[in-house]
């Protein structure tokens, strides 16, 4: 940040956070104008692992989270920005240290870092940036969505927060259907809703925007008899076309991953 000498020192101290993208930038906030590195990085969650060392509880502070915001790509690089904000969606364990160890150093020597792929910092963080790259790519194959009172629904359990990253995918694809995609393992989910307005004497679809909304667990209601008939054709259809003769599990399992299956109709009585 602007003016500031990084002259940071570890600690033995960790930092607890609200869990949210600004709650972490006030973690790097804190890090810098304390000068310290501290032990850890943790969330304020139920599961959040006990520690003996100090604890220090980091506030949200909007002010603070913008001027880190702005000051990684004015001070580092753009990809240095956008970097930090794909990592800290995904599931790498310690990747708010890890990311803050990144930044303190990038603050010193700048955006060219990044080019250095090697290098022990950088180098976790593309791992993880390409994992969640990955699984997004994947999902936007791999949901499957069912016809539940008029709308499609669908359950998703991946290992980093996708949504963010399909949810463009989807609301382009479906933009004149009413859906919602359940993340359950990031308690989550992607609505999408089209809503009708009265313009003059005519009635005009106004494709609404997708939004990510937190959310604990959901109940679906039961699918409709229609629905349920559609699906029982489609898993006979994916039945139906497989060659008994060129069954290969193990290149199945490399294109379509094993933990997808249970929330994939035709595949996952298999598990």
């Amino acid at each position: 940040m602007p003016g500031h000498e990084f002259l940071i020192k570890p600690a033995d101290v960790v930092y607890v956070y609200d869990g949210s993208f600004p709650g972490f930038l006030c973690c790097v906030h804190e890090s810098v104008y304390a000068s310290e590195l501290p032990f850890d990085i943790f969330p304020d969650t139920d599961d959040a692992p006990l520690s003996l060392m100090d604890v220090k509880y980091i506030e949200t502070d909007d002010d603070k989270a913008r001027r880190v915001h702005a000051s990684i790509p004015a001070k580092i690089s753009k990809r240095a920005a956008e970097l930090t904000r794909t990592v800290f969606l995904s599931c790498m364990k310690q990747k708010e240290l890890r990311l803050l160890e990144f930044l303190l150093r990038a603050y010193r020597e700048g955006g060219a870092m990044l080019n250095n792929f090697g290098d022990a910092i950088i180098s976790p963080l593309l791992k993880a940036e390409k994992h969640l790259l990955g699984e997004a790519h994947l999902l936007k194959g791999f949901v499957r969505f069912a016809d539940v009172g008029g709308g499609l629904v669908a359950t998703i359990t991946p290992k980093n927060y996708i949504l963010p990253f399909i949810s463009g995918h989807f609301t382009s694809r479906f933009r004149d259907e009413d859906f919602m995609i359940f993340d359950k393992t990031n308690r989550a989910a992607l609505v999408h809703q089209r809503n009708p307005q009265r313009i003059g004497d005519s009635l005009e679809w106004v494709h609404g925007k997708g939004e990510i909304i937190r959310i604990d667990s959901i109940e679906f209601p039961e699918v409709s008899e229609q629905e349920a008939k559609y699906q029982s054709l489609w898993k006979r259809f994916y039945d139906t076309v497989a060659i008994e003769g060129r069954e290969n599990p193990r290149c199945r399992m490399t294109h379509m991953p094993r933990r997808y299956w249970e929330n994939m109709l035709e595949v996952k009585d298999s598990l």
